[in-house]
């Protein structure tokens, strides 16, 4: 029969491996440039954003829709304005944009207008999007593994360089901390979540390098 201090010292070994968290995994310093490098040769991706709370600067609830790396998108928006949620689909083909209210047909808008206050084609933009931003990281703090969207991801705490993270979200406050999780295959970012406060933006990201047609309505 074992000793009791045998199974105190046999759980106490299997609570330290289950808490082990962040030793397995990549190191931050190794695990960002490998995304980073990943990220800046997407060619599609889709995005599903969600915002939970009141953000200064930040009108967009929701949106959903792809991203080209030539500079489109089109998908689905949630917006506040005048202390109402307004649904909103729109079409971003390079400088040129246009927006569907509920009522009405396509209209033509400059990106940033009350409609479409947040370019989602920033994702994919090369001087401040995903990859960029992933290459200035401050700090990256392994965590543990899940399975996220069917992936199987590594999840880091990371703090971006601030300046950088202000053109990626145009939100008021310090959002540059971050909960990301890359899939663990193809160093892809599956998931990202900026909390401040009671405020949380996540993003979804799927369906890379899909075969994807824009076209103006």
């Amino acid at each position: 029969m074992r000793s009791i201090p045998f199974l105190l010292t046999a759980g106490l070994a299997l609570v330290l491996s289950a808490c082990s968290g962040g030793e397995d995994l990549p190191p931050g310093d190794e695990m960002l440039p490998d995304a980073a490098a990943a990220m800046s040769e997407v060619t599609s991706v889709r995005f599903d954003l969600t915002v939970d709370g009141e953000i200064p600067g930040l009108s967009v609830k929701a949106a959903d829709g792809v991203v080209t790396a030539d500079g489109s998108s089109e998908g689905n928006a949630t917006l506040t304005m005048l202390g109402m949620d307004v649904a909103a689909e729109y079409v971003i083909i390079g400088e040129d944009a246009w927006v569907k209210g509920p009522t009405g047909g396509y209209q033509s808008i400059p990106v940033g207008d009350d409609m479409l206050p947040y370019d989602p084609t920033i994702l994919l933009s090369p001087d401040s999007g995903i990859a960029t931003l992933l290459e200035s990281v401050e700090s990256a703090k392994a965590k543990d593994t899940e399975q996220v969207g069917g992936f199987d991801t590594y999840r880091y705490e990371v703090e971006f360089d601030p300046a950088a993270f202000a053109q990626f979200i145009p939100a008021e406050g310090d959002w540059n901390a971050a909960t990301v999780w890359f899939d663990q295959e193809t160093a892809r970012l599956v998931k990202a979540e900026f909390a401040q406060g009671d405020a949380t933006v996540t993003m979804l990201l799927s369906d890379y390098d899909e075969d994807v047609t824009i076209e103006a309505p």
